[in-house]
């Protein structure tokens, strides 16, 4: 190759080199071992934001750098110093991170060879992810929550150390979907089974609440809720558990303070009854018989005879409406002819005396309830139709009692002016809290929908379990 050549070479060896150099994000320099400037990149401004020729202008590289960034002895003694982090200042003022490799060379007249790379943004996004782990990891302490990291393809899964306790489960055992389920009551199991098979099957979040049996044989409620994800196929599901076991405790007591008022409730409620129906009526009675006499007595005094007409037609308008409080106070006909003939006679009667169609729908149910759920329903849907006939300015109401294979369910709706279920007034409603409390004594839930001029819906779902079916 003649000389022509070997410069063309030389030349276009040099051009890829700047072309090289320019493209890179890193900013390269050598300088001998007093750090004096033999090489400066082109594309230094990209980092430091001066030119290559105000660089050289600064003759030395702890004005760039802002400090020495080695001991020449230790570099001479390794050959190359890597990931070395160093902050400087730009032109601009401005605060950057770099992480610098340096490394004896013999190019270019010089002797140290600097390689600087921006690494700002990483180290921020560093920070910002181990501040918000903390935070995490505080808020989790907080709460008493414990984690779970599922990886799905490999199937390689961590517990969090209070999921170990949380669950019971000794901290030898190898976490995994299996171990998990394990650990779950068996009365739960196939619930919770389902609740992961389809969050991961749609990548969507997850909530539930279940019964926890651990190695220790201690049960606790949990709290589970996560995220699944998927990328075609299932990759990955994180969880959180909150141990509820103290707030299931809470509301185990509330409920049992609440029947043990409600069952107060109906003993006086039956005592009322029965000193209506065996004292006030039976003397009513009386004075009935002793009115009958009397009349037949003054036959013959016509104004005495109609006052007496009179007051016996009093005595038995009171006689009926007192009827009627006894048997309101305290259903006899419920415990005699069960719980849907006893739904017909208090729609009837509330039908005549409110003024409002009340339109009774009864599709097949358990030919058994136990007392405890008959009197629950029954009290709800008379709550409901006292609020409907004093209240709603309803025109018509329907009370539609049904069963599926889990529930006995009861609806009451009605055609009123509605409300605003979630106004103070509603939710402090002696009427609402007491229908909530009875729904609570039967392990029943309750939904209330309804707006202002759009009539009111309330639906009682009550397990069949607890109805003894």
């Amino acid at each position: 190759m003649d000389d022509t050549a070997l410069a063309q070479a030389l030349r276009e060896s040099e051009e890829l080199h700047r072309v090289t150099l320019l493209s890179m994000s890193d900013a390269v320099f050598i300088t001998t071992d007093d750090g004096t400037f033999t090489f400066v990149c082109p594309n230094v401004d990209v980092i430091f934001g001066y030119g290559e020729d105000e660089v050289r202008a600064m003759g030395h590289i702890s004005r760039l750098l802002g400090s020495d960034v080695i001991e020449l002895a230790h570099l001479a003694s390794a050959g190359e110093i890597r990931n070395i982090e160093h902050e400087i200042t730009t032109k601009d003022g401005a605060r950057r991170v770099l992480l610098m490799h340096v490394k004896r060379v013999a190019i270019r007249h010089g002797t140290i060879l600097y390689a600087c790379r921006d690494i700002t943004e990483r180290k921020e996004a560093d920070y910002a992810h181990r501040r918000n782990e903390e935070r995490l990891r505080l808020a989790l302490e907080a709460a008493k929550a414990a984690t779970w990291d599922w990886d799905v393809p490999t199937g390689e899964m961590s517990w969090s150390p209070d999921t170990h306790r949380m669950f019971g489960a000794a901290s030898g055992r190898s976490p995994s979907l299996d171990s998990f389920l394990d650990c779950v009551h068996p009365l739960d199991r196939e619930s919770v089974a389902t609740t992961v098979r389809e969050a991961m099957a749609g990548a969507t979040s997850y909530e539930t609440e279940f019964r926890v049996v651990g190695d220790d044989q201690s049960e606790r409620w949990v709290l589970g809720k996560g995220r699944a994800f998927r990328n075609g196929k299932p990759l990955r599901m994180l969880g959180v558990f909150v141990d509820v076991s103290e707030r299931h405790r809470v509301e185990e007591e509330r409920r049992d303070l609440g029947g043990r008022l409600i069952n107060a409730h109906e003993t006086e409620r039956r005592r009322l009854s029965r000193e209506l129906h065996d004292g006030v009526g039976q003397r009513l009675a009386l004075m009935s018989v002793e009115l009958a006499r009397l009349r037949q007595e003054v036959i013959g005094t016509p104004p005495i005879l109609q006052q007496v007409r009179r007051l016996s037609e009093h005595i038995e308008e009171v006689g009926s409406e007192l009827h009627r409080l006894s048997h309101e106070l305290h259903p006899a006909w419920l415990e005699q002819l069960g719980l849907v003939a006893s739904l017909r006679r208090i729609c009837s009667e509330l039908s005549d005396a409110g003024g409002i169609s009340i339109l009774l729908e009864i599709e097949e149910i358990p030919a058994v309830l136990t007392n405890e759920v008959a009197l629950a329903v029954y009290r709800i849907a008379q709550e409901a139709l006292h609020n409907i006939v004093k209240h709603s300015a309803a025109a018509n109401a329907t009370v539609r009692l049904e069963a599926d294979r889990a529930d006995i369910v009861l609806s009451v709706t009605d055609d009123g002016q509605g409300f605003d279920p979630l106004a103070e007034r509603t939710m402090k409603g002696v009427g609402l809290i007491s229908m909530r409390e009875r729904v609570g004594q039967v392990a029943g839930q309750m939904t209330l929908t309804s707006k202002p001029n759009q009539g009111t819906r309330i639906q009682v779902r009550v397990p069949l379990l607890t109805a003894g079916v």
